[in-house]
């Protein structure tokens, strides 16, 4: 979320400045398809590619954990 200075039109972003010294784009909130086992892989995928993020997999209800249940089992599970 933006805001706006109403006097001279800049934009403020809050989460770009969580800490000091902090890279413009270096906090990212992405939104993504309801797919549990496509999301899950993703995000696995992606916090392999770069073990230094830290990547959050957010489910609205316990049974969405259902369609993801393949990927817990074969790749979170057995993994590091």
């Amino acid at each position: 979320r933006a805001l706006h200075d109403q006097k001279t039109g800049t934009r403020y972003i809050p989460l770009d400045h969580v800490r000091m010294g902090q890279h413009p784009k270096q906090f990212t909130v992405s939104n993504s398809a309801l797919s549990e086992f496509g999301v899950l892989g993703f995000e696995l995928g992606y916090s392999m590619q770069d073990p230094n993020s830290l990547v959050i997999w957010e489910a609205q209800f316990g049974d969405f954990a259902n369609g993801a249940q393949p990927m817990f089992d074969q790749f979170l599970s057995s993994g590091e």
